[in-house]
């Protein structure tokens, strides 16, 4: 008898605890953001704005000059938010860059890329974001295919919602 109720008392815990975890309310850490101001490789800094939760712009850039030697970057995004949880983001991503001088190594014109990304929510105001993709790369050689990948880190303000009015 005594094995049987510890069993029943087993088996109505385990029902019990998904009810109890239900009941907690999920909080999404990206809601309501706005403007991201960061750090973006290749482009070293970035901002980044949400007009709606599902779009967003974005423009990186830098500029680095000694003696002869000038490179950079100058790259603009459109951001189309795909998932949405508590956490984690998920987005496709065109880019346009326009390089400065001898970047990455040797001349080139610029680039489009298409990516996906996602981006790691560690507190409302600061997120973690990798891309990857496909870039078609302009040179004075013609046009090539290179992998495209990113790492940002963005610090954001965040919309203060309205206030409901009670019922």
């Amino acid at each position: 008898m005594t094995k049987k109720l510890f069993i029943l008392g087993i088996i109505m815990g385990l029902w019990a605890i998904p009810i109890t975890a239900q009941e907690r309310p999920s909080k999404d850490l990206s809601q309501d953001r706005t403007l991201g101001i960061g750090l973006q490789a290749p482009c070293a800094f970035s901002f980044r704005y949400w007009l709606t939760e599902g779009f967003g712009l974005e423009l990186n850039g830098f500029v680095i000059s000694i003696g002869n030697f000038t490179s950079g970057c100058v790259a603009g995004k459109v951001l189309l938010r795909l998932a949405d949880t508590d956490v984690f983001d998920f987005y496709t991503i065109f880019e346009a860059n326009i390089h400065i001088g001898e970047y990455w190594g040797g001349p080139s014109v610029g680039d489009i890329a298409l990516k996906a990304g996602m981006e790691l929510s560690v507190l409302p105001s600061l997120a973690i974001n990798l891309e990857f993709g496909e870039a078609l790369l302009f040179g004075p050689g013609g046009v090539s295919a290179t992998p495209a990948v990113s790492l940002g880190l963005h610090y954001y303000f965040v919309r203060t919602p309205q206030p409901q009015p009670a019922e």
